[in-house]
């Protein structure tokens, strides 16, 4: 429920959010002053201070806190009379504003280390690319925004013979080596944000709004990038690639991955590097 609730909050435009902070004190000012400073509600100013600082910034954040200790102020200050206020009813503004704004920055900085830790989550260490889950997520994304009308295409890339380079080199050659197929992918697609190391040495690419032809064009040109690079290193490695273009979104990012993994499966019994691109409409349906 409570993602539900931060994802609606999260759509909202930033102004949006601010302002309903803003009124949300107004609000709680407005219940103090017509209980005559009776009843306090501290912890319900702490609302608009986590939304400011948590859906849009710090300064955000902030904002909502100066504005919160003012209505708090006012509202107290109104049922006394503005010239009756005494040193400690300006000292309790100044001490409530200095522990609205310090939550606020607290708050901010609780987000950003979450979002660092969501981030390096997602991200393949060694490459930097994005993982097989967050490319998983990335290519379902793209799949929604399609409404069902674009074409679009999936690739598979797996590196064989990178364990023979590791008992002969070492592990840190490998790792070089596929951190280089991994940068040469990545300069040779329309779109390297939609790249993933799947895991091991198998890479995808997601190519959203391009049918067969256009696909087969870029994987053959990649191929010829990817074998430069294997020249460069000087290490017998071989690249089968494998794709599965659809004539319109599926209904899973999962009916692609598992049509190009299939697909990858017999091309692997080859000693040379092959490309191969298939239609999933000719494809047997997943049960």
């Amino acid at each position: 429920m409570f993602k539900e609730i931060a994802a609606f909050i999260s759509r909202r435009r930033k102004l949006t959010i601010v302002l309903f902070a803003l009124a949300w004190a107004n609000i709680l000012a407005f219940m103090t002053s017509a209980s005559g400073g009776a009843v306090d509600f501290l912890l319900l100013y702490l609302v608009p201070v986590f939304l400011g600082a948590w859906f849009v910034s710090r300064n955000g954040g902030v904002l909502a806190a100066l504005w919160s200790a003012l209505a708090w102020f006012t509202a107290h200050a109104i049922p006394i009379g503005f010239p009756e206020l005494a040193w400690s009813d300006w000292w309790n503004l100044l001490m409530r504003a200095g522990l609205l704004v310090a939550c606020a920055v607290v708050v901010d900085q609780l987000r950003m280390r979450l979002d660092d830790l969501d981030r390096l989550a997602a991200r393949d260490l060694l490459t930097g690319l994005p993982n097989g889950q967050a490319f998983y997520e990335l290519a379902a994304g793209e799949i929604h925004k399609a409404f069902g009308a674009q074409p679009m295409t999936l690739a598979t890339i797996d590196v064989a013979g990178l364990q023979t380079i590791n008992y002969r080199f070492g592990y840190p050659a490998g790792d070089r080596l596929l951190n280089a197929v991994a940068q040469t992918i990545k300069r040779n697609v329309p779109r390297p944000d939609l790249v993933g190391r799947m895991g091991g040495t198998t890479f995808s690419i997601f190519f959203p709004d391009t049918a067969s032809e256009p696909a087969n064009a870029i994987l053959q040109r990649l191929h010829d990038a990817l074998d430069q690079e294997r020249r460069n290193f000087s290490h017998p490695v071989t690249f089968f690639l494998s794709a599965v273009a659809s004539a319109k979104p599926p209904k899973t990012v999962a009916e692609l991955l598992y049509q190009a993994d299939a697909q990858l499966d017999h091309m692997r019994g080859t000693k040379t590097d092959t490309i191969k691109i298939a239609a999933l409409e000719d494809l047997p349906a997943l049960n």
